[in-house]
C-alpha cells in the first residue's frame, strides 16, 4: 500500500529481553511468559523470537517453536505493544513467523488462541488458518482456546 510503514523484522537478541517482558506485561493479564522463559526462547535452537522494531523500539514480537523431527511449527505467542497497535504489525509478524517455519522445514503451523479474542481470530482466519479444535479451561483464568492450523 502507498504510504505503508516499512517495519524491519529481525531475530530477537538478548538485549531485547526487557522490552519483551514489558510487552508481555502490557498485553496479557494472565498466562504471561516469564522473563526466564523469554530469555530461554531467545537462545535455544528450537525456537525463534521475531521482533518488529520501530524507531529503535521493540514494537511487537512473534515466538515460533519447533520440535525436533517434526514438520509442525507452533506459533507460541504474538504480541504488539499498545503504543504500536493499528499498524498491521500482527500481520507482519505472522507472515514472518510463517517464513521462518518454512525455512526450518515445517509444512504446518498450529496455534491456540483465546476463544474470545476476536481480533486475533480474525487475523488468523484472514491468513488461511482453519479452526481444528477447542480446548476447555486452557488458560489460567479458565478461558477456552480455539486451535488453528495452516498448511505452509
Amino acid at each position: 500500500m502507498a504510504g505503508e510503514l516499512r517495519v524491519p523484522v529481525r531475530q530477537g537478541i538478548a538485549s531485547d529481553l526487557d522490552a519483551l517482558v514489558a510487552i508481555e506485561t502490557q498485553c496479557f493479564d494472565s498466562d504471561q511468559l516469564s522473563r526466564r522463559s523469554l530469555r530461554y526462547f531467545l537462545r535455544v535452537p528450537n525456537a525463534v523470537v521475531l521482533v518488529a522494531e520501530i524507531r529503535g523500539s521493540v514494537a511487537g514480537y512473534a515466538l515460533v517453536a519447533f520440535r525436533k523431527g517434526s514438520a509442525i511449527a507452533r506459533l507460541y505467542s504474538i504480541a504488539i505493544a499498545p503504543d504500536f497497535r493499528g499498524r498491521n504489525l500482527g500481520r507482519l509478524l505472522l507472515k514472518a513467523g510463517e517464513r521462518a517455519a518454512r525455512q526450518r522445514g515445517a509444512d504446518l503451523m498450529c496455534l491456540e488462541v483465546r476463544s474470545r479474542n476476536r481480533r486475533a481470530i480474525a487475523l488468523y482466519e484472514s491468513h488461511g488458518y482453519c479452526r481444528c479444535g477447542r480446548i476447555e479451561d486452557y488458560y489460567e483464568d479458565g478461558a477456552a482456546a480455539f486451535c488453528y492450523e495452516k498448511p505452509l
